[in-house]
């Protein structure tokens, strides 16, 4: 892909996504989502594969109908309340269309099948640009109109996304579909507080997305794909490992580590309004998750694979340096617990 190429896609990926985040009219967050599309469509079925072609065209046709479904409830909702204005009154009919919409976009259940898939065909840092970046849109709408949002509907979401994420990734070895399975789940946990604490919702996205980072960089920086490349990783690069298993279990969710402030801000909140019943159930179907994220750890810092070379060390000639930022972000993943009071 020629430089010129790279530059139209990243502007427009980036000025679509900060668009949607100022306006306050709905056919610009169309037009804003549409873009959005547009400009990932070509990134993912950049790797010349039959696969990465397939996760392209369902990108696109699953965007493409959730894009339609906002378009159609929108107009509609101008008609009937004669505003075209985000965050004024809405149709409540309308606005469950709007948010079922949405949730298609951010992969949320039980509109989550094509993640996974979409996922595991393209590159591992399309990949995360899809399980982060893409979500900013959908996320920042949901966010300017959660006062009007069904409440049993987005939890509802919440709580299916939480427990197909975890069941989800069990049988899975490939790890771009064991992170997208991870992102379904947190974007659950996003969802939960999206009506009664949006400000949760923000931070629990970001943590997220710090907590992700710097994994998929790694993957990259060491070219792992599957479980078992986890297990060779030591051999490489021992430290990256270590950092690599704490910024694991920071995802999961597990204290004392920065992973653990969403989930537990969200616990309660959720039973500070009464929702007890709701608050236990997530808690509970995150089990699957933690399971997830421990079978990653035990084959990545508690197993031996055999060795191929006399030398227990391989040379590291072959081994890309990763990056400053891959580090700062694994230390912002594992140590911000301590903040949690001033949020």
């Amino acid at each position: 892909m020629s430089p010129l190429s790279w530059l139209m896609i990243t502007t427009s990926i980036v000025l679509s996504t900060t668009l949607i985040t100022s306006t306050t009219h709905w056919l610009m967050a169309w037009t804003c989502l549409e873009i959005n599309t547009l400009a990932m469509t070509p990134l993912i079925s950049k790797p010349n594969h039959p696969r990465a072609t397939e996760g392209a065209t369902k990108y696109f046709l699953t965007q493409t109908l959730a894009s339609t479904t906002i378009l159609f409830a929108t107009t509609n909702n101008a008609m009937l309340t004669s505003s075209w204005e985000i965050g004024t009154e809405t149709n409540t009919t309308m606005m469950k269309i709007i948010t079922l919409a949405l949730m298609m976009k951010m992969a949320a259940a039980p509109f989550h099948y094509w993640l996974p898939e979409v996922s595991q065909g393209t590159t591992t840092m399309a990949a995360l640009t899809i399980l982060t970046w893409q979500k900013i849109a959908p996320l920042s709408v949901l966010l300017m109109t959660h006062n009007q949002t069904n409440h049993p509907l987005v939890m509802m979401s919440a709580i299916l996304s939480v427990m197909w994420g975890g069941l989800g990734g069990l049988n899975q070895t490939q790890m771009r579909k064991l992170m997208a399975f991870s992102s379904i789940a947190h974007t659950g946990w996003t969802l939960a507080t999206m009506t009664i604490a949006p400000n949760i919702s923000t931070i629990t996205f970001v943590i997220y997305t710090i907590n992700t980072t710097p994994i998929f960089m790694t993957l990259s920086s060491t070219t792992s794909t599957t479980i078992k490349d986890l297990g060779t990783l030591w051999t490489t690069s021992p430290h990256l490992t270590a950092a690599t298993s704490i910024t694991i279990l920071s995802l999961s969710g597990l204290p004392p580590l920065t992973g653990f402030m969403p989930k537990w801000l969200i616990l309660n909140k959720m039973i500070s309004f009464n929702f007890t019943m709701e608050a236990t159930m997530m808690a509970m179907t995150s089990l699957f998750s933690l399971y997830l994220y421990l079978r990653m750890i035990y084959l990545t810092s508690m197993t031996l694979l055999p060795q191929t070379t006399v030398a227990q060390m391989k040379w590291r000639t072959t081994h890309k340096k990763h990056t400053m930022l891959a580090s700062s972000l694994m230390v912002t993943a594992t140590l911000m617990l301590p903040l949690t009071p001033s949020m």
